[in-house]
């Protein structure tokens, strides 16, 4: 970044130069030629007393001594400057100067104490910087003896609050200042009514090197004098450079999402003029403005944007074969604009036969292959993709039409190809996409997609699903999604009744979560389930739905209605032993009965470790809620599981329950498992009860427990409470 400071100042010396303002004309100079303070030359010291007592009689307001007596000259000289410095009565001041030293630290410098006993001191900045300007001053000086006020400061009569350094401007007319040599201004009778009322800075020597905008090699004591100017006009806001690369970016990265290259342009043109348009508001303001930070945010970001076109360049041609590439395509605004069909084809062995080529015939291979296509697409251009990928567009869209077409271009591919003098054989399938969006690379991605999915024998050509775009956008955000639905109420709970088959009373409710999108509606539960599974939110999740569960229990439990409350807990959580600690939480804080509680394991062939499982479903038996078999028959895992796991229940899958009174296998299989269960000792719920049939099949059968939408639907709780009040007498009417 400091590489960038001459250009910050070089901006900051045109501003000052282009926005010119006149003096306040309080503030006055006095400059010299020669060194005052040469104590060879006591007569200097001497001109200096008379001219401070004529500064005086001619009405000046104060006199600052901008140097520093370091040698003591006469005896008469020396104490003539100090009795003409005390004859002012604190309205003169010498100069305690701080001076950079050769290792880059600071020392302190000020007059001898025979010339500065009992005359006041005020602060000087260090010199100039490397190209000659002070753009700085502060308001304090720190010194072995404490603060004290800069020659400005104390001239403006301000402290600064809590800011220790302000900007020096620079744009005051110089001719507006009230000035003159010293040498000029010792004649006799010399009119010195021009600094009546003003405070008077008087430079002791003329230092080479010290500029200011629009002069070069200026007396060393207009540093403080614009410093003083810059405090009483108010100029002291300083724009930090870091402010102004952050405005800067942000509004290149806003114009860098703009898709058109013509509107991207000129929003990046609109940036600079805003940028230039700023400096010269400040300027006009006043106000000093850090740029480099923004010029170099410029810089960096101009090396990579031309790194980036670059790249991109290259990016849009294989460079082996000179063809285009998918970004090409994807770049393609006729491509955008007609949307034809996508093809991709997949090169099947491709990598294996460009690992038996030599190199030098990999691209005599692709391009064998592309002729290949060339001669039955109609002359379509034809893109290249990472690997074993070649695409190419077709106006055609109707399916039939094109699955023809693929075949004989599968049939074109059976004869092999000629590389050099080697025969290579070459298998080939098709992705195609022929959904409306103009969005090329989604389309061009989908068509990757189902081409990667087939295969040479059984789908050899695929057409990828029509969803539109707003769906496909809804699906790979979903997980995002489901934080914010559960804090915004989206997702809930219903509860299905389990009821004793027998008399239909309900002994128990399962507790199931349910989620209505404002804008898609009710989300099936298995896609939302499942991606909570992909995105490791499905502790969240089952902690949220295990919390409202106890809650509504403990809400039934108020309405006189004691019912057991089943949860179900994903088979992918049984591995961690965070499952037990999370229902244990829950517990402690609902207050809810464990013993009224049961966890159905769901889907328990995903158990992949049934050791830990068995010790972890171990630990959750012990708090005291009912362990269940849910989905049983289904996974080759379940007879297992069920001998291995602690269960106290198991759930007949609905795929059996369903298809009793069409299916005897199914009824067999139903009875057998009812069976089992009084032979283990355990419950045994049937779920999926569609119908009267059904229920009475399960009643002869000795079933004690059903569940179903021909008992009931899964209802909110108030539906729940109702139908209890009611009496339940009627098991088989549907509660929705």
């Amino acid at each position: 970044m400091q590489f960038f400071q001459p250009v910050d100042q070089m901006i900051w010396v045109t501003q000052n130069l282009t926005f010119k303002e006149p003096a306040s004309g309080e503030v006055a100079y006095i400059y010299s030629e020669r060194s005052i303070a040469d104590p060879d030359f006591p007569e200097r010291r001497e001109e200096l007393a008379k001219l401070i007592e004529s500064l005086d009689q001619a009405g000046a307001r104060a006199i600052y001594i901008d140097g520093v007596f370091t040698d003591p000259s006469t005896e008469a000289a020396d104490s003539a400057l100090n009795t003409a410095l005390r004859d002012l009565s604190g309205r003169a001041f010498l100069t305690y100067r701080l001076r950079p030293t050769v290792t880059g630290e600071t020392e302190s410098v000020r007059t001898i104490d025979v010339i500065r006993s009992g005359v006041p001191e005020v602060g000087a900045d260090p010199g100039a910087n490397f190209l000659g300007y002070i753009w700085e001053s502060s308001y304090d000086i720190e010194t072995p003896d404490g603060e004290m006020p800069s020659i400005a400061a104390h001239i403006a009569d301000t402290d600064g609050g809590n800011a220790d350094i302000f900007p020096v401007n620079y744009s005051f007319d110089l001719d507006s200042i009230p000035s003159m040599e010293l040498s000029q201004a010792s004649r006799p009778n010399v009119d010195l009514s021009r600094f009546e009322g003003t405070s008077v800075v008087i430079g002791l020597s003329r230092v080479e090197g010290y500029h200011i905008p629009g002069v070069r090699d200026v007396p060393p004591v207009l540093a403080p004098v614009f410093a003083a100017e810059s405090l009483m006009a108010g100029h002291t806001r300083f724009v930090h450079g870091g402010l102004t690369a952050f405005v800067l970016g942000l509004l290149v990265i806003l114009a860098g999402r703009l898709r058109d290259k013509k509107m991207r342009r000129t929003a990046y043109a609109f940036t600079a003029i805003t940028l230039v348009g700023f400096a010269a508001t400040a300027g006009i303001l006043g106000w000093r403005v850090g740029v480099f930070d923004a010029v170099a945010f410029c810089a960096i970001f101009a090396i990579f944007r031309l790194r980036s076109v670059w790249k991109d360049s290259f990016a849009l041609v294989d460079l082996e074969t000179n063809l285009p590439s998918f970004a090409a395509l994807e770049a393609d605004k006729e491509v955008a604009e007609s949307v034809p069909a996508i093809i991709v084809a997949k090169i099947h062995r491709f990598e294996q036969v460009r690992r038996s080529l030599p190199k030098e015939l990999h691209a005599e291979y692709i391009m064998r292959i592309t002729g290949r296509l060339k001669a039955a697409t109609q002359d379509a251009t034809i893109y290249l993709g990472q690997g074993h990928l070649i695409a190419w567009t077709m106006k055609e869209k109707d399916p039939a039409l094109l699955q023809e077409h693929l075949e004989g271009l599968r049939a074109l591919f059976s004869a092999p190809l000629l590389v050099a003098d080697q025969q290579v054989d070459v298998g080939i399938s098709f992705g195609v996409d022929i959904s409306p969006s103009p969005n090329v690379a989604r389309r061009l991605a989908s068509a990757v997609d189902v081409a990667e999915k087939t295969n040479e024998t059984y789908d050899p050509i695929i057409i990828a699903d029509t969803a539109s775009d707003e769906d496909l956008i809804w699906n790979i955000s979903l997980q995002a999604r489901i934080d914010a639905a559960l804090e915004n109420g989206e997702i809930y709970l219903a509860y299905q009744p389990k009821v004793m088959v027998q008399t239909g009373e309900i002994i128990g409710v399962e507790a199931l979560v349910r989620w209505k999108d404002p804008v898609k509606g009710h989300i099936p539960p298995d896609n939302f389930i499942r991606q909570c599974e992909t995105a490791g939110r499905m502790t969240h999740l089952t902690r949220f739905v295990l919390e409202e569960a106890c809650k509504a229990g403990n809400a039934f439990e108020d309405r006189g209605l004691s019912l057991p409350i089943a949860v179900n807990i994903s088979a992918t959580l049984v591995h961690e032993r965070g499952i037990v600690q999370m229902v244990s939480e829950v517990l402690d804080k609902t207050g809810f009965d464990p013993r009224r509680l049961t966890l159905e394991i769901t889907e328990t062939y995903r158990i992949s470790n049934i050791d830990r499982a068995a010790d972890i479903l171990g630990e959750l038996d012990r708090l005291g809620p009912k362990i269940s078999m849910d989905d049983f028959g289904v996974g080759a895992a379940s007879l297992e599981a069920l001998l291995r796991l602690p269960f106290s229940e198991l759930k007949i899958d609905r795929t059996f329950v369903s298809q009793m009174t069409s299916n005897p296998k199914a009824a067999g299989i139903v009875r057998s498992i009812l069976q089992m269960g009084k032979d283990l000792r355990i419950i045994v719920v049937a779920e999926g009860v569609e119908d009267a049939g059904t229920l009475t099949l399960l009643r002869d059968s000795g079933c004690l427990v059903a569940q179903g939408f021909g008992i009931s639907r899964p209802v909110d709780f108030e539906r729940i409470t109702q139908f209890q009040q009611d009496g339940g007498s009627d098991i088989l009417r549907d509660m929705v």
